[in-house]
């Protein structure tokens, strides 16, 4: 598969708002710079003139496609990747970085287009909410939805938990997961390609949720359908705008707001499951 590139000339706070339109209109990837951003989507998507528009009312130029050959784009991550520290607790880095400096917890991805390498502020964020001890993973079952690399779940098994399923609705993130999975050694963890939570009777202690607001939204009631009494909802890629509508749309599900986190504009929040 092929991958198109727009490179966008934009302030750091007009990269927040185009990650933000650009992740509910198919774009994969994102690669943040001083003063752009490069945003990353299917060769077998169309770009609607409706998508355009609005991107240029906000004063930015809707730049010319740049088309990436698959086999170019671990190059093109490997050099602009850098490992990352969450907490002093949490190493996140590819299998081409050698860190002198021992940490708790060390997770190595190989991220290709799917989302999740840590350097986005709302995996930081996700990461964060579940290094917390007040989140007990130990021997818990754990749901990921929208997996992308993984690495979600790979942390969830390295904090402990006995049972993890990590959903993706694109291939490539379900191959990238088994890859990541393989490089961590995470045998409690077991990917499936599907676009929606499962129907099953055996439900969750843990569901982590690290999609956009217009998929938390419309997929809330089936998370709550698989999540047992008292589990666990973490959420995030959102913008603080989005609180209201996602905390009524929990509220009438009986999921109770238990925390929130900010940064780089961005938003996470956590739930608690009321209903017995």
């Amino acid at each position: 598969m092929n991958f198109i590139s727009y490179k966008f000339k934009c302030t750091s706070e007009q990269s927040e708002i185009l990650i933000a339109i650009l992740s509910e209109n198919n774009f994969e990837g994102f690669q943040e710079e001083e003063n752009s951003l490069t945003a990353y989507i299917s060769s077998a998507e169309k770009i609607p003139e409706e998508l355009i528009q609005q991107i240029e009312s906000f004063g930015i130029k809707f730049p010319s496609p740049e088309i990436i050959p698959d086999k170019n784009w671990n190059e093109e991550w490997e050099s602009k990747i850098t490992p990352i520290e969450i907490s002093d607790t949490v190493l996140i880095r590819t299998e081409f970085h050698r860190v002198e400096k021992k940490f708790p917890y060390e997770i190595i991805i190989q991220p290709k287009m799917s989302f999740g390498t840590g350097h986005h502020a709302t995996t930081h964020m996700m990461i964060e909410f579940m290094l917390e001890n007040k989140y007990d993973f130990k021997d818990a079952t754990v749901f990921d939805f929208g997996a992308g690399t993984g690495i979600l779940s790979i942390m969830a098994e390295q904090l402990g938990a006995k049972e993890i399923l990590s959903i993706d609705n694109e291939e490539w993130a379900y191959e990238n997961m088994i890859e990541n999975f393989a490089r961590n050694n995470s045998m409690h963890c077991t990917p499936q390609l599907a676009n929606h939570p499962p129907e099953t009777e055996n439900k969750f202690d843990i569901i982590l949720a690290n999609i956009n607001r217009n998929v938390i939204l419309e997929f809330l009631p089936a998370l709550k359908q698989t999540l047992k009494p008292l589990g666990i909802i973490f959420c995030s890629g959102f913008l603080p705008e989005d609180e209201i509508v996602i905390m009524q749309a929990a509220e009438k599900l009986n999921l109770k707001f238990i925390a929130r986190k900010f940064r780089e504009n961005w938003m996470a929040l956590v739930f608690k499951n009321t209903t017995h």
